[in-house]
């Protein structure tokens, strides 16, 4: 989302764009902590990093723009932690898969805990849908390769990878809407979800 100023060399800029776009990112998501989504001005922030208002705009656009790149953030290190379950051959398939999808469901709770992020997630569900979306598309190919992986070792059943991933993804739904995590207690939450995951396994599990 960086914008470079003709007047400045581009290589200088990009070296400078991922440790200044952070350093933005950290003094947005304290402003929206301090003063909330709707208070927080593009003045707040630049303040906040240090920086003049007028830089901010060198690298995103408005506070959406913002709110964007927070989310992208957010949901790139939850793939990133998934990707490495998907990864670990240390576990069996089985072991693998059912530390995935708990995990996965497990990162839609973890934002309730704080009402700045659910103030921010509220804001990318309605206005910034495609994140969401694409979100899902990238960890339904880790899991795809994870179900792939298990079905050539003979732990799963053998039918197409990624149909099997969309399958389970729809199965797993319920536990990806913050309002099921918000209207039920943890340990309950967590207890449905281990069910669905059990019953997930049973039925991937080669015969």
């Amino acid at each position: 989302m960086a914008v470079v100023s003709q007047s400045e060399p581009q290589d200088a800029a990009e070296a400078l764009a991922g440790p200044v776009q952070d350093r933005l990112l950290d003094a947005a998501l304290a402003c929206f902590r301090r003063l909330g989504g709707k208070r927080c001005r593009i003045e707040d922030i630049a303040a906040e990093a240090g920086i003049a208002r007028t830089a901010v705009y060198r690298h995103y656009q408005n506070k959406r723009a913002i709110v964007a790149a927070l989310a992208t953030r957010w949901l790139a290190e939850d793939e990133t932690r998934l990707a490495a379950i998907a990864r670990d051959h240390g576990r069996s398939p089985a072991a693998r898969l059912q530390a995935f999808l708990l995990m996965d469901a497990e990162n839609t709770r973890r934002y309730l805990s704080d009402p700045c992020l659910v103030e921010v997630l509220d804001e990318v569900t309605r206005n910034l849908g495609s994140l969401p979306r694409q979100h899902r598309s990238h960890v339904r190919r880790h899991l795809a390769g994870l179900l792939a992986e298990g079905s050539a070792a003979g732990a799963f059943r053998g039918e197409p990878a990624e149909k099997l991933a969309l399958g389970i993804d729809d199965l797993m739904a319920r536990f990806h809407d913050p309002r099921l995590a918000a209207e039920l207690d943890k340990s309950v939450w967590r207890e449905r979800a281990v069910a669905a995951v059990d019953m997930i396994l049973r039925t991937v599990r080669a015969r």
